[in-house]
């Protein structure tokens, strides 16, 4: 029989090294009582603790204006979480806080899917694509 809690908890120790924190958008803005402007309000921290970051390329082919076949290859990201983490959502961001990666600190990401599920969950698979490659 398949032991989904050892393999959601071997997946959590060797496969999730990193440490993300997830923001959403906080909605509408508010009023700032010092300036008297509206301003965006506080993004709403979705999730924050381990992960595992892993570049992904897809080839996609289309057909040009002129019938021949064109071949581009676009660069993405998948994030693995633990199954207990909170669902994100589409235009999430991701901001890479600590890593075995030193380049990838301070890089953030954005959420282009939902989270894929699965009938045996053992971690939560998203896709990202880069959103700032500038690290800090």
């Amino acid at each position: 029989m398949l032991n989904v809690r050892g393999i959601a908890r071997f997946a959590d120790r060797h496969m999730m090294p990193d440490k993300v924190r997830v923001t959403r958008a906080g909605g509408e803005e508010v009023l700032d009582p010092e300036t008297g402007e509206l301003v965006p309000a506080v993004p709403l921290v979705v999730f924050e603790g381990k992960a595992g970051l892993y570049p992904q390329q897809e080839k996609i082919r289309s057909r040009g204006r002129d019938g021949a076949w064109t071949e581009e290859v676009r660069a993405g990201y998948r994030l693995l979480l633990p199954v207990d983490a909170a669902e994100l959502e589409e235009h999430d961001e991701v901001l890479v806080v600590e890593a075995r990666d030193a380049q990838a600190v301070g890089r953030t990401y954005e959420v282009t899917t939902l989270g894929e599920v699965s009938s045996f969950p053992m971690l939560r698979t998203v896709w990202l694509e880069q959103h700032d490659r500038s690290a800090s």
